[in-house]
């Protein structure tokens, strides 16, 4: 998987744990993570995010081929349903079906 900086891999690890909290009302809510995910996903080195988007291609690749509803527009890993993607960073509003 590579190495990753420090500080990144911090900030994802405090944002994991409070997404684990015993609290559902202390969690933060969908649109946060996203937003922090995408934060995070932003200030990756160049060569880690390369290689993330191309994995990421070769997996929305496969599910393509079994699920012909995929959408291959989405770059990026990280999608919510529940918000409406205004005050999303990289501005893409999926559409999520149910499985």
């Amino acid at each position: 998987m590579g190495s990753y900086p420090s500080e990144h891999v911090e900030k994802f690890l405090t944002l994991a744990l409070k997404c684990c909290n015993d609290e559902p009302d202390n969690r933060p809510k969908m649109a946060e993570v996203v937003r922090e995910l995408e934060n995070i996903w932003n200030v990756m080195p160049e060569s880690d995010t390369r290689r993330a988007e191309s994995i990421t291609s070769v997996s929305d690749s496969s599910k393509a081929m079994s699920t012909p509803s995929s959408s291959s527009a989405i770059r990026t890993p990280f999608v919510s349903g529940d918000v409406s993607g205004s005050d999303l960073v990289s501005g893409v509003i999926p559409s999520i079906k149910p499985r």
